[in-house]
């Protein structure tokens, strides 16, 4: 029948098998992963980008020219005269 030596050539050779199957294997789900993460990170660009104009966005609603002038125009405000200023003094 078979010697000692073949069997362990026929192990080895069902081994390499399964080692090529493994390598295979792991290179598809390597390169799903590496798909799915270029996805993440052009999704992080796009947030990013979406997160810088609502910045600017929110500074200009809020600068103080704005503000001001809001509230001259609609609240009627104004900035005190000197004759309005009280000085308090606490203990």
């Amino acid at each position: 029948m078979f010697s000692v030596s073949r069997w362990r050539v026929a192990l080895l050779w069902v081994l390499v098998l399964i080692s090529a199957i493994a390598v295979g294997l792991v290179s598809h789900l390597s390169r799903q992963q590496y798909a799915q993460l270029m996805i993440l990170e052009r999704e992080a660009n796009q947030l990013d980008e979406v997160y810088g104009k609502y910045l600017l966005e929110q500074s200009a609603w809020g600068s103080l020219q704005r503000v001001e002038t809001m509230a001259v125009q609609q609240l009627n405000m104004h900035s005190p005269r000197s004759s309005e200023i009280l000085m308090v003094k606490s203990q």
